[in-house]
Parts: structure tokens; sequence; C-alpha cells
């Protein structure tokens, strides 16, 4: 009788985290050569990638500008690589919302849409939308907030803290993620950008920061931010109109959510940087101040 076959699939081995391992216990052999040894290796061949791909990614922004490269890093396996030699800046709300969206249809199905609303460092803020129809069954917020956090954990590195900021309910207290796992520190450094007072309710203002065209705009009493450009092309979105939380694009019709910056009207995104305002002005976040673990 032939033997009982398992027809479950073969589990995926997490090269990175086998890698990791290795060097780890090479790291803590007894033999102090091994371990001197072990170090010249790693940091010759930090010296080799680094300098190959510093050369790489200077060539295609010589060749195309940014266009190329805003659709390689697209790809999460090139931004992180790239992010881990600081080759690109690390934009923090990007990678909670793609975080954010392996759990977001999940929750949508029971009535529950995440708005994020900043990211800042580790800490991610967000806003829940409930609405309680007929047939759906109604989650819990610990439930939700455990939903989002193991998202979070899983797909958004440096991840610390989920942060409520909801107008209608008051917010479980806050679930601090120990930080003993995280490699790098990442601050927004935030710069002056307009007057409060030329964004007001309901309308767009585009704006240079810093060399960054930008669309700023104030949806439901909060600003936000987007990079001023409809997609891969050099056409600005500022010449189009703001429909409640969308904006549309005058040139190719597109249809950008303020919020998250996600097309509505078919797949891409445009790049979303977060606000603050303070003492009436607007201040954004192009870049991150990176420090030691």
């Amino acid at each position: 009788m032939a033997a009982h076959q398992s027809t479950e699939p073969a589990a995926v081995p997490d090269v990175l985290a086998e890698v990791e391992q290795a060097i780890a216990d090479l790291q803590a052999h007894p033999d102090a050569s091994v371990r001197e040894r072990v170090t010249t290796l790693l940091e010759g061949i930090d010296a080799v990638h680094r300098a190959g791909l510093t050369h790489l990614v200077q060539a295609i922004h010589g060749m195309t500008g940014d266009t190329l490269i805003n659709r390689l890093i697209a790809d999460p396996a090139i931004r992180m690589l790239l992010m881990s030699y600081d080759l690109i800046a690390v934009d923090r709300r990007l990678q909670a919302e793609e975080a954010l969206d392996t759990v977001r249809g999940h929750l949508h199905e029971h009535g529950v849409d995440v708005e994020i609303q900043e990211v800042v460092g580790g800490v991610v803020y967000v806003r829940l939308h409930l609405s309680h129809q007929e047939g759906r069954d109604p989650l819990s917020l610990p439930r939700i907030r455990a939903d989002l956090e193991t998202a979070l954990r899983e797909f958004f590195i440096g991840f610390q803290e989920l942060e409520f900021r909801d107008r209608d309910q008051q917010a479980p207290p806050s679930v601090v993620v120990p930080l003993a796992a995280l490699r790098r520190a990442n601050r927004p450094v935030y710069h002056d950008a307009v007057s409060a007072e030329e964004v007001p309710e309901g309308t767009m203002r585009a704006a240079l920061v810093r060399d960054v065209s930008l669309l700023f705009a104030q949806v439901g009493g909060e600003v936000y931010a987007i990079r001023n450009q409809c997609g891969d092309s050099p056409l600005p979105l500022d010449l189009g109109t703001l429909e409640g939380t969308e904006v549309h694009c005058s040139w190719h019709g597109c249809r950008y959510d303020i919020r998250s910056g996600r097309r509505m009207n078919g797949d891409g995104r445009v790049q979303v940087f977060p606000v603050t305002t303070e003492a009436g002005r607007i201040r954004v976040a192009l870049d991150v101040e990176t420090g030691a673990r």
C-alpha cells in the first residue's frame, strides 16, 4: 500500500533570516581569528556592493532622472536593498500604506476602512471609518488593532507603535512594540512649506519645497501633501480639481486619493508626504534623519 503523501506546499525558507543566523553563529565563534575573518569578509562585501549600487543608481539617475528609479523602487525587494545602503530616501508613509494594504480587504468586508494620517518614525497614526451595515459582522476595536499591528510588524520595517486618531470613539491604550529588533531608527525631517491660511478647507495649493514640487490640500480639517506629479509623467496635478478626497488630473483623467496617494481608477500611486502645522505654518517631511540602532 502506497504511503500517504501530503498535498500541502512546502514552506518557503526565509533566506534573509537564514543568512542573518549564519552570520550571528560565525560572529559568536569561540575562535577569535574566525570572528575577525568574518568581520573582514562582511566589510569587504559591503564595500563592493555599496560602490556598485551607488554607481548604478547614479548612472540610472543620470540617464532617466527619477522616472526609472521610481519604477524600480515600486518593487519592495529593490526598495529595501537601496534603502539599506542609504541610496534612496525612506518613504515611511508609503511603506505603512503597503503594509496595511495586506489587511484592508479583510477589514473592509466588516465595514472598516483605515486612513493613515501620519507616520512619524516608527509610529503610525490612523483614523478608522466604521460603517455598520446589515449582514456584516462588526469587529471589535481590539481585533482591529491586532490585525493592523500584525500587518505593520510584518511588513513595515521599524514599526514601533500604532495610534488611533478617531473623532467618534475613544481610542484604546497604545501597545508599544519593543525596539530590540530595530536595525535603524528613522525620524522625519520637517521643512517649512506654506502658510496654513493659503490652504483653506476644500482647496489645493502647489508649492516648491527644497526643489520638490508638492501639492497641499485640506480635507475634513486635515492637511495632506502629495507629489505634484501625475504618475511617472512630469505633468502637474495642481491644474486639476479636488472633489472630496480625490484629486482629478486635468491631463489624463487620473484620480488620486489625497490621503493615501492611491490611484482610484487604475494602478499606481502618487507619493505622499507627512505634514504638520505649527504656529500657522504647514511643514512637510521630505527626508529622514537616520540614527544608529
